[in-house]
């Protein structure tokens, strides 16, 4: 979608007769239209001899629509794009669409080009960071970050969500993704993703959840893959927990995968790796963060490659996740980087920015 297009969407929310309160538009019927997002300017420092530039973040906005049905069933949809500036380039994509029906005793299920998979309800637990972090549960893989193999903004895909009591439940459902990119520029299709989560309060503020996605590989080109082979299934298993509470946040979550990941050296592998996210936010509006990752390969074929990041940050919120000023400082102790035909330490990272939620 082009820039025009963009604007003319959101003059038409703006001049809509609907009331207006906290960005949600109302009709008599209880029809709504939300509009969400945040701008964000971000300084990255990305070490070695590469030069700091500054950049749009992760900015980005969205349309919520929720349409009242009848006998207690509800339709929704929502877009949103994210926006690139500076060192990201200059252009708007596209991040999530998607569509569906819900109601209270039948679960909710849409079906969208992106949209938030199942195993994201546990993944999210740990992906807290303002820029890094979320290294170590292999929840964003492969060279489109999680897109295309269905355990972040699942594409062409299916959800299914619902509860039983307090025990949340859903699944995924993902067609054909062709010409997946792996890393450099080995490919392959990938067929059949097939997720589910569970999620469970064990007491005040404690949740416990755990996910599980898989994906049909076919159609492999230019992969040194000594073990895969056109038909075999990745897979992927992931556990975790979070404590919340109005000022201190919890979150781990450890994954065991089989080929999941395919590392620089276009090989896939199996790995294991675990992720800590922590915050505590003061009365005087300051928060202390910090995240740790890690993340190995299992089986040999990744030649050593192995994350391993702790990353502390200082936020100060001037309005409660709102509007914020935050810094982080990623030290890296692992060997992720491939340099020639080995994988060595990469430099350590510093970003930090101003983020205004709306």
């Amino acid at each position: 979608m082009n820039k025009t297009k963009l604007s003319l969407i959101v003059l038409a929310a703006l001049t809509s007769g609907s009331a207006f309160a906290a960005h949600t538009f109302v009709n008599d019927n209880g029809d709504s239209l939300t509009i969400d997002g945040r701008f964000e300017a971000r300084y990255q420092d990305n070490g070695g001899d590469t030069d700091p530039v500054w950049n749009s973040g992760s900015s980005r906005f969205g349309l919520k629509g929720v349409k009242q049905l009848d006998n207690g069933w509800q339709g929704f949809g929502h877009a949103e794009w994210g926006y690139n500036s500076g060192s990201n380039g200059s252009d708007i994509y596209d991040r999530l669409l998607y569509a569906g029906v819900e109601h209270d005793k039948y679960g909710k299920i849409a079906a969208g080009t992106k949209q938030w998979s199942t195993f994201y309800d546990v993944a999210w637990f740990t992906d807290m960071g303002r820029t890094y972090g979320t290294r170590g549960s292999n929840v964003y893989n492969l060279s489109d970050w999680g897109i295309s193999s269905g355990t972040g903004r699942a594409a062409n895909s299916l959800t299914y969500r619902n509860s039983l009591g307090d025990l949340k439940y859903g699944f995924t459902y993902q067609t054909t993704r062709n010409d997946v990119a792996l890393a450099g520029d080995a490919t392959a299709t990938l067929k059949n993703g097939i997720g589910a989560s569970v999620l469970y309060p064990v007491a005040p503020g404690v949740t416990v959840g755990a996910a599980y996605h898989q994906n049909e590989v076919t159609d492999l080109e230019n992969v040194s893959a000594s073990n895969m082979k056109n038909g075999d299934t990745a897979r992927i298993g992931l556990v975790g927990l979070n404590y919340a509470t109005d000022n201190y946040f919890l979150g781990l979550t450890y994954h065991v995968a089989d080929s999941w990941e395919v590392a620089g050296n276009q090989e896939f592998f199996d790995s294991r790796g675990g992720e800590l996210y922590t915050h505590y936010h003061f009365d005087n509006g300051f928060r202390a963060t910090f995240n740790a990752n890690y993340m190995t390969e299992t089986d040999g074929r990744a030649s050593g490659y192995e994350r391993k990041t702790f990353t502390p940050g200082v936020e100060y919120h001037f309005t409660k996740n709102t509007f914020l000023l935050w810094a982080e400082y990623q030290f890296d102790e692992g060997t992720d980087k491939l340099s020639g035909s080995e994988f060595t330490n990469a430099d350590d990272k510093f970003s930090a920015g101003i983020r205004y939620y709306f």
